[in-house]
């Protein structure tokens, strides 16, 4: 039988390759159901997220070694595949032999050994002839991003810059944490903390990177409230909407409640933020994370920021809408996966979303959009649109952050992060002031 951190990597590509899974919720799942020791789950984390990262890679290697390069395979029979070339192509320590051996075993565990044989033979091959093998002329095999979405980065911002984007886009993201000032500080969790394990970055205050950290909800400090974890885009996003202490403030799309939490903490813990999310499981997340933190302005509710009611007029709000995703494929690799057409309804929820919460904005007070996605159509055509619509609107100039600007002669009210020399994600944002009287 296979050792659990290949079945488990195994398991959880399937659901990701069939059912079009979530990575971070499959993996974890599969984690848990596995009941794997920290090592194990370690390695089967490796292998999962590696395989999304590099298939397009790996399949182009796979095929050098079939009898038939075209044919179609076996779901299942391709992921046990991959899982071994992966090792063999990235991970130095593991050798060979053993790659080839687990997904021998792997394979005799599937529809009764039916493709015990035909694994073993294409990775006997392959283990023996990979090397030789011709780094791939393809740009977007090379890359792993499909061309659909390099046209689109192509069109959007330029041939050089879409070559930079692929750069990054390769690399793998950092994870970062909020310090929670109203329970701890930078210092005392550096000091909480092994030694190397996290160094603050000076972008921001109030902000860590960590390393090599594990699962930081088992790091000192999380159970008490000292810290969450963010994306350092998404932290630079709440500097943009500088919530001040004693106003109110809402967060329309606000699952699983990150934003909320820096906006709140930045108001210290004063004044009135509404997080509001289509879904009460969403919601309870936020509620179980603001008592955490102790963050005791939140209120979270169940809201359709499309077509929801609500009363209440706020002086700051944030519409972070649903999005492509394509700025977080570093993290979610099997976006890069998603076929191109599945974006093109998006835009008019984007405008429908930010339209609809046009309305909570007092006069004189400010409207946030945002996504965490890098695709024009669905960043400042939106915005434009919405101006175009509503001229009791009008830009509203975003604060300076210390990032730098890629797209030339982008207008001040708005702002598209690019995972270009920066450790955060891809994000855009954009400022909306809506007119007194």
């Amino acid at each position: 039988m296979a050792t659990s951190s290949r079945k488990t990597a195994l398991a959880a590509l399937n659901d990701v390759t069939q059912n079009e899974g979530y990575s971070n919720i499959v993996i974890d799942k599969a984690i848990r159901a596995a009941g794997l020791e920290p090592r194990d789950a370690a390695l089967a984390s490796v292998i999962f997220y590696g395989v999304l990262e590099k298939r397009m890679t790996l399949d182009y290697y796979i095929r050098k070694f079939l009898a038939k390069p075209k044919q179609k395979l076996d779901e299942t029979v391709l992921n046990i595949l991959r899982i071994a070339a992966y090792q063999m192509l990235y991970l130095d320590k593991i050798p060979d032999s053993a790659a080839v051996n687990e997904a021998v075993l792997c394979a005799s565990d599937y529809m009764r050994g039916r493709y015990k044989s035909f694994v073993n033979g294409v990775l006997r091959s392959f283990a023996r002839g990979f090397r030789e093998v011709p780094e791939p002329e393809s740009e977007s095999v090379r890359w792993n991003i499909p061309q659909a979405i390099i046209d689109l980065w192509t069109h959007d911002y330029g041939k050089p810059l879409c070559a930079e984007l692929l750069r990054a886009m390769s690399g793998r993201a950092k994870t970062y944490i909020r310090v929670n000032p109203l329970r701890a500080s930078t210092a005392s969790l550096l000091s909480a903390f092994p030694a190397g394990m996290a160094e603050p970055v000076d972008m921001l205050p109030d902000v860590l990177c960590l390393h090599d950290a594990g699962d930081p909800t088992l790091l000192p400090g999380f159970s008490d409230g000292a810290f969450h974890v963010q994306d350092l885009s998404s932290q630079l996003l709440c500097s943009l909407v500088d919530p001040q202490p004693g106003e109110r403030v809402a967060d329309v799309c606000a699952a699983p409640g990150g934003k909320s939490f820096t906006l709140a903490e930045r108001m210290k813990n004063e004044g009135k933020l509404d997080a509001f999310d289509l879904y009460k499981g969403r919601v309870r997340l936020i509620q179980k994370g603001a008592q955490r933190l102790q963050l005791s302005i939140i209120s979270a509710a169940v809201r359709d920021a499309a077509t929801g009611d609500c009363a209440a007029q706020y002086d700051r709000v944030l519409c972070d809408v649903p999005c492509s995703g394509l700025g977080v494929i570093r993290r979610k690799p099997e976006i890069r996966y998603k076929k191109p057409e599945s974006f093109a309804e998006l835009p008019a929820l984007q405008l429908r979303i930010l339209e609809h919460s046009a309305a909570l904005v007092r006069p004189g007070g400010l409207l946030f959009y945002s996504t965490c996605t890098l695709h024009d159509a669905e960043n400042g055509a939106v915005v434009r649109a919405f101006l175009e619509r509503h001229p009791e609107f009008e830009p509203y100039a975003l604060p300076a952050v210390p990032i730098r600007r890629h797209i030339p002669d982008e207008p001040a009210h708005t702002l598209t992060m690019m995972p270009i020399n920066f450790g955060g994600d891809g994000f855009f944002a954009a400022g909306l002031r809506r007119k007194d009287g």
